[in-house]
């Protein structure tokens, strides 16, 4: 039986992301997290033929609001969680938290959860640094 093809965290053949790689995008949460944000009419999935996902301006207005002009392909990657960005830099993740709730870092929030966009991180530690 021919395997599945392992899905890029940057380019997806679909223009949907299933309900597993919408999870592995967030390093957290379950399908409960998704059942109460559709619940709620936060995240709405859609179906393309036979498959049902998420569209990536939904999952953008779910997690903040839509990436910056240009910032398109970088938003589409793996978010990280504040300890691996806390790793990129000098700065513990308990203060990458505190700048992001101040609205000095930027962030994506899922639920109570804060993420962070690797391009994002990298060009604010530089401006910090």
């Amino acid at each position: 039986m021919p395997r599945r093809p392992k899905t890029s965290d940057v380019d997806h053949a679909s223009t949907l992301l299933s309900a597993a790689d919408l999870l592995r995008r967030w390093q957290a949460g379950s399908d409960a997290t998704l059942w109460r944000a559709e619940k709620d009419g936060l995240l709405i999935p859609v179906r393309e033929g036979r498959r049902r996902g998420y569209s990536w301006e939904t999952i953008w207005a779910f997690e903040g609001g839509q990436p910056p002009a240009g910032l398109e392909a970088a938003y589409r990657k793996r978010l990280l969680t504040p300890e691996q960005a806390a790793m990129r830099g000098p700065y513990r993740p308990s203060t990458l938290i505190t700048k992001a709730r101040e609205d000095t870092l930027p962030c994506r929030r899922i639920g109570t959860r804060i993420r962070f966009v690797v391009d994002e991180i990298d060009r604010w530690l530089c401006s910090w640094l």
